[in-house]
């Protein structure tokens, strides 16, 4: 029998009723599944029923959670005090909204026009902000989930408010610019954008003025599920609901028509009529979510030169033809087009968002590759461009360099693999590369790239554990405990920060691996033996650890990882009750791999790979390579 997850996993939480929504919520707490996302709400408001649409959108995304709501205005007061239902409740998440008219009584009722009057109130409001945004990084593992401020319904000055020198829409706009500065840098707090949900949703309807003055029920229940759908793209994302490549058709996706058929002066995309400008929107959308770090690749049923003429033809256009990672042109079924992309990336076929227009194509896709989420391209091309605003997959909490430099890694290493071909032997091809390594403990800065790796990485994850940002805050911070990050280089350019483990324990007899993940671009060349060898030696040579142990729990993906801690030295001790794989390394029995075509630097001490342990030129016993 399904449990309501399973039930109700992938239906559009927007065709519910209320009645259902509310049905919903209560079947799922009943059923007591295991939550992923421990959502907490505190404010000065009255949250209910937020929380039951919160946790009825999430199940649609195959998500269990459980929430709470603190009492009335009381939530610095839980947060501060350790022995409070909040803390006993453990949120990994924090949704924090504060209504400004209830916290600057008086600020509108005072105001006399000047500018003064208002940064008083702007410094008013972001010191009580700071100070409860404070206190919950440091006494919760939460991720906060902050509001922003919405500009009143009418100005005291009405039309003249904007001849002011500070009037209160632009103290509006002022003080949640400041409130985006002063958490910009902050990877544990989200910034959730109630000004524009209200904005889209109508500010008059999204109000509910009799229930906010009867029971400080701020919104009426009709904006409820925008919310909820917000916070469920916060939460999602954050735990990892992530894909990294989004697959384009052409025909009628990125211009109206069909190319071999109508020619490239034939199809219309670009300006001068309704329908030509709605593709052209839908390729800056397209373009933006593949700077958020998402690859783009296309597949689709063409011919290679028409779609190389369409492109050259076309300068408007704003997609360019390297703007896509792969191209899968042909005239096989699709599925196999995707499954070609999905090896050439070498990511797994979940990895992938499919976007097409024709419904025989995308239902094709569900019944061969139901791991693959399909969008279908709307009839109307008015509604085109929005077609992938709604999904939450594509999103990013916080953008990286890495992301940002995606698409060139990958076309970097598409260059890597053709070098190989011009070697019979692998050692060779892997001293060729001229593979340099940092490693390196991570600084809050770097947090947010390694809860990316922990969170997208599939293949080379020993455990599959995903971390929040507040878990590796918490190991950062803890003197016993580190989160090391990777980064390599090679002739052919930077491949990035490409691996990432958590250490436990470092003080202590016994040392424990937590967690290990390495991106598939950095897979098959050693790049894990130096980071093994690296682990050991900060083990077994800087702490008085004697016994080094890990772990390694199967996964539907990780077969290729399965023997990774055998194979360097480590020895079965047995399996836990989740039928993962048990090891430890003595110190007595220590080993290190060789990997000498690999040279490591230390960032945190500026050791270079070829001092002793690193680069393996070591009197320690070691488990030797093929090339002698």
């Amino acid at each position: 029998m399904m449990s309501p997850i399973e039930h109700i996993c992938g239906v559009d939480p927007f065709s519910l009723s209320v009645s259902e929504t509310h049905r919903l919520a209560r079947e799922l707490r009943r059923a007591g599944t295991a939550p992923e996302a421990r959502v907490a709400f505190g404010g000065n408001i009255v949250f209910e029923p937020l929380p039951e649409y919160l946790e009825a959108h999430l199940a649609c995304k195959g998500i269990a959670a459980a929430t709470y709501s603190g009492g009335f205005n009381q939530h610095l007061q839980e947060i501060i005090d350790p022995t409070s239902a909040l803390h006993r409740f453990d949120p990994n998440f924090l949704f924090l909204h504060t209504e400004l008219d209830a916290v600057l009584p008086g600020l509108v009722d005072r105001h006399d026009g000047t500018a003064e009057h208002w940064r008083r109130g702007m410094t008013e409001m972001l010191s009580l902000i700071e100070s409860v945004v404070n206190e919950a990084l440091e006494k919760t593992h939460a991720s906060v989930l902050l509001t922003n401020f919405v500009a009143p319904d009418r100005y005291d000055f009405g039309l003249a408010d904007w001849r002011c020198e500070l009037g209160e829409q632009e103290f509006s706009w002022q003080l949640n610019s400041a409130l985006n500065r002063r958490f910009r840098t902050e990877p544990r707090v989200q910034i959730v954008d109630l000004c524009r949900l209200m904005a889209l949703h109508g500010h008059e309807r999204a109000r509910d003025r009799r229930l906010y003055y009867l029971a400080k029920v701020p919104w009426h229940e009709s904006f409820l599920p925008i919310l909820a759908n917000e916070l469920t793209r916060h939460v999602s994302v954050s735990l990892g609901r992530i894909h990294k490549c989004l697959v384009v058709d052409l025909d009628n996706t990125l211009w109206h028509g069909v190319l071999g058929e109508e020619g490239p002066w034939g199809v219309r995309v670009g300006t001068g009529d309704s329908i030509a400008e709605a593709h052209l929107d839908l390729q800056r959308r397209i373009l933006a979510i593949k700077r958020r770090g998402v690859l783009i690749a296309v597949c689709s049923k063409n011919n290679r030169e028409d779609v190389e003429q369409m492109f050259g033809l076309h300068p408007e256009m704003p997609l360019r033809l390297d703007d896509f990672v792969c191209l899968e042109l042909g005239w096989e079924m699709k599925h196999e087009g995707l499954q070609r992309i999905a090896a050439n990336l070498n990511i797994g076929t979940d990895s992938l968002v499919f976007l097409d227009d024709n419904p025989a194509e995308i239902e094709l896709i569900r019944q061969m590759m139901p791991e693959v989420e399909c969008i279908l391209v709307p009839e109307d091309p008015v509604l085109r461009p929005m077609c992938l605003d709604r999904f939450h997959g594509l999103e990013r909490t916080v953008i990286t360099s890495e992301d940002l430099a995606k698409t060139r890694q990958y076309k970097e290493n598409e260059v890597r693999h053709s070098a190989r071909s011009g070697f019979a032997d692998l050692q060779e091809y892997l001293y060729s590369l001229g593979t340099h390594v940092e490693i390196r403990a991570a600084t809050p800065e770097l947090l947010a790239r390694a809860q990316q790796l922990f969170a997208k990485t599939n293949q080379f994850n020993l455990t599959s554990q995903r971390y929040t940002l507040a878990q590796l805050h918490e190991v950062e911070v803890d003197e016993t405990s580190t989160v090391l990050l990777i980064r390599a280089t090679d002739r052919f350019g930077e491949l990035g920060w490409i691996g990432a483990v958590v250490l436990r324990d470092l003080d202590r007899p016994t040392a424990r691996i937590d967690n290990f993940v390495l991106s598939c671009r950095a897979m098959g060349r050693g790049i894990e033996s130096a980071i093994l060898n690296h682990i050991k030696r900060l083990c077994f040579t800087q702490s008085s650890c004697r016994i080094l142990q890990a772990q390694y729990l199967p996964t539907a993906k990780n077969a290729p990882v399965c023997e990774l801690y055998e194979q360097h030295g480590f020895l079965a001790t047995g399996t836990d009750v989740h039928g993962g794989k048990l090891y430890q390394l003595p110190r007595e029995d220590l080993a290190f791999t060789s990997c000498d075509w690999i040279e490591v630097k230390n960032a945190d001490t500026n050791d270079l790979g070829d001092e002793t342990p690193l680069n393996c030129r070591s009197p320690l016993p070691l488990v030797t390579s093929s090339r002698q």
